[in-house]
């Protein structure tokens, strides 16, 4: 469960902490940290001289997964041999897009029986999908897909599905300028209600992933959303390099801090992804093999590391064959630490 935070008491933390103004959203994140020269009248993108790193790792065994290796349902297809191919290429846990919602009874079966035999982690339906899309007729049939994933995650004992807020542009991924409005806040809120509520009486959460060209772009929306939606349900896909901006990108020690500090109760499992700021006048990202960016990955292994259960951790954002050169980053850097990739 989050951690009890009032909107009253969040905004206060904000308030007093060094705040730095989100390009995306024009909404502070609050940075737990001495004052930084300047602030007064410079944009401080600037990380702050002295930031806590703790890098004590924890007992908690962390499980890799990878989009390259998904386990996504065809017709047909051989059930068994796609799980040993998974798990063959170095990965104990697996995601799949809603497809298996067309699997039959006997297929569901055969996919448990082949997990188990392989130990692979089956955790999350994923597919990104905008629950506020403009076309009020294509948002409803958009919600109801995302009631029919949790029925389809219940059949498969798959304890949540990632989801999102959603976009005010036609996809979700887009940045639209009413996407920061209070309006489009209570349009997802309500929408997530109404997803809720067709799903009564079910145990699947939805793990809410950030993006950064919506309303959950910070730690502390993701705490606002769960409190203006008030159901234990809604939990945290996180993936802090979804929360990167020129406020952000130099100062990720701090955020992945704040994201644990706020969220680690909630979190269902979390994205590795990196991302490197282009040397242009205009700023602008591109995504790269995870070590090669601005990710505090040190910070962020040893977090995970500190957790109470096992974590999924999903390699994504690249071509396919450079996965091994970010699974190889990923596991050398936790041997060093002394965290567990489990294997």
């Amino acid at each position: 469960m989050i951690k009890s935070l009032s909107r009253r008491s969040i905004l206060k933390q904000a308030a007093a902490s060094a705040a730095v103004m989100s390009t995306a959203g024009g909404s502070a994140m609050a940075i737990n940290n001495k004052k930084t020269w300047g602030e007064k009248f410079l944009q401080d993108f600037s990380p702050a001289d002295s930031v806590e790193r703790n890098l004590k790792a924890g007992s908690n065994p962390i499980r890799l997964s990878c989009t390259a290796y998904c386990l996504h349902y065809s017709e047909g297809m051989d059930i068994s041999a796609r799980v040993k191919e998974i798990r063959a290429a170095g990965f104990t846990a697996c995601e799949a897009n809603d497809n298996w919602k067309k699997a039959s009874d006997s297929e569901i079966r055969e996919l448990k029986a082949a997990l188990r035999e392989h130990d692979l982690w089956f955790y999350t339906i994923h597919r990104c999908i905008n629950n506020i899309h403009p076309d009020p007729v294509e948002r409803r049939k958009i919600n109801k897909q995302v009631a029919e994933n949790v029925e389809c995650a219940e059949k498969l004992g798959v304890k949540f599905i990632v989801s999102h807020t959603g976009s005010c542009a036609v996809s979700p991924t887009l940045p639209h300028r009413d996407n920061w409005t209070k309006e489009t806040w209570d349009l997802s809120v309500a929408a997530l209600k109404q997803i809720l509520k067709d799903t009564s009486g079910s145990k699947v959460a939805l793990g809410i992933e950030a993006l950064n060209p919506c309303n959950i772009n910070t730690p502390e929306s993701h705490v606002r959303l769960k409190e203006d939606v008030g159901d234990d349900r809604i939990k945290v896909t996180l993936d802090p390099q979804n929360m990167l901006n020129m406020t952000t990108y130099y100062r990720t020690t701090e955020l992945v801090n704040r994201c644990f500090e706020l969220l680690k109760d909630d979190v269902c499992y979390a994205h590795c992804k990196d991302a490197k700021l282009k040397d242009t006048m205009l700023p602008a990202f591109e995504w790269v093999v995870v070590g090669t960016g601005g990710m505090d990955y040190e910070n962020y292994l040893c977090h995970l590391s500190r957790m109470d259960r096992p974590m999924p951790f999903l390699l994504e954002f690249l071509p396919k064959e450079k996965y091994p050169e970010a699974r190889k980053y990923i596991t050398e850097t936790a041997k060093k630490l002394g965290v567990t990739i489990y294997s």
